[in-house]
C-alpha cells in the first residue's frame, strides 16, 4: 500500500509539466557517469552522478536546510562522501542533495539565507566528495516523508536519449547459491532462484521483469530506493538489498521465480525510462 501510494504521488508531481529541473544546464544521454540505482561500492546509489563539471543550479524553489563543508555525516541517505554538499526542503516533502561542490564558490550562506528560487546558482562542481579527482555533481532527490530517495529521472525532463541497455549474461542461482549459466545449462530442479544479467556499468534499467510461461512473476523498479532495518532496498515482489540487487561486481539481478517442473519460457525483460525494451526468452526443463 506504502508503495503505491508514494508511486502515485511521485507521479501526479511530476505530471504537473515537471515540476523540478535538472541541476545542470544541459542534460544528454552522456550527462551521466552513474545512474540511480547503480552499484557504488557494495551500495544502491541513491543519486544520479554527472559526467561533466559545470554550475549547479537549484532544481527548484526551496529553502535552505543545510549547507555541508566537512565530512560530519554517516547515514546512509546523506553520506559523508558527498564532501560540500547543499541541501534543500521544498513542496511535498521533497528534499534535493548537491554534493561533491567546490566550496570556495558557494553563493549561499544558511545563516543569512533562508530561500533559493529555482535556477539560481548554488556553486560549480568540485573535488569534495567520493569522486576524488572528479569535479562532477553527485545529485539525489529524497523523499522525507516517506523515507525513499527518488530516481531524479522521475521527476525532471526527458532526455531525448538514453545510454543503450544490455541484456546479456544470464546467470540462474539456486537457493544453495549455485551458479548456472542459461546458455549451458537448460534443465533445473524446482525451486526458488534468483535471475541476473551482466551489470551495464553506467545505466541502469528503470524496470527489470521475470516471467514465466508468459506471466510475470517479478517485476522490480528503479523509480525509487527505500529504506528498511537500516537497509537499502529496491522494491520488487519483495524488497532487494544490495546484496541481493548486486551479489558482485558484474551481475544485477532481474528478479526471483519459483520453478516448478514441466516445460516453461523463461521470459526475461529490461526497458529504460523513455520505454525502450530488451527482452530475452529461454526453454528450460524442471524437474
Amino acid at each position: 500500500m506504502k508503495k503505491t501510494l508514494l508511486i502515485t504521488t511521485c507521479f501526479l508531481i511530476c505530471a504537473s509539466a515537471f515540476c523540478f529541473d535538472w541541476p545542470q544546464s544541459e542534460v544528454t544521454k552522456n550527462s551521466f557517469n552513474s545512474y540511480f540505482g547503480q552499484n557504488r561500492g557494495g551500495i544502491l546509489s541513491t543519486s544520479v552522478v554527472f559526467s561533466e563539471p559545470d554550475e549547479v543550479k537549484a532544481a527548484e524553489d526551496g529553502y535552505i536546510t543545510a549547507i555541508i563543508t566537512e565530512n560530519s555525516d554517516d547515514s546512509d541517505f546523506f553520506p559523508s562522501t558527498l564532501g560540500t554538499a547543499v541541501i534543500l526542503a521544498h513542496n511535498d516533502d521533497l528534499i534535493s542533495v548537491y554534493g561533491n561542490l567546490d566550496a570556495e564558490t558557494l553563493t549561499l550562506n544558511n545563516e543569512k539565507e533562508h530561500s533559493i528560487d529555482g535556477g539560481a546558482i548554488i556553486a560549480s562542481s568540485g573535488n569534495s566528495g567520493y569522486q576524488e579527482n572528479n569535479g562532477n555533481l553527485e545529485f539525489k532527490i529524497i523523499d522525507s516523508k516517506n523515507k525513499a530517495a527518488i530516481n531524479p529521472v522521475v521527476l525532471m525532463p526527458r532526455a531525448e536519449e538514453e545510454i543503450p541497455l544490455t541484456l546479456s549474461g544470464i546467470i540462474i542461482v539456486s537457493k544453495n547459491n549455485d551458479y548456472y549459466d542459461i546458455n549451458t545449462y537448460k534443465t533445473y530442479y524446482s525451486g526458488l532462484y534468483k535471475v541476473y544479467f551482466k551489470r551495464n556499468p553506467i545505466a541502469t534499467p528503470y524496470k527489470t521483469s521475470v516471467s514465466i510461461n508468459g506471466i510475470i512473476v517479478d517485476q522490480l523498479s528503479y523509480d525509487m530506493i527505500t529504506q528498511e532495518n537500516n537497509k537499502l532496498c529496491i522494491i520488487g515482489k519483495k524488497k532487494y538489498t544490495a546484496a541481493d540487487i548486486f551479489p558482485n561486481d558484474d551481475l544485477q539481478l532481474l528478479g526471483e521465480a519459483m520453478f516448478t517442473p514441466g516445460r516453461a519460457t523463461l521470459g526475461l525483460t529490461i526497458s529504460d525510462m523513455l520505454g525502450n525494451v530488451k527482452q530475452l526468452n529461454y526453454n528450460i526443463l524442471i524437474k
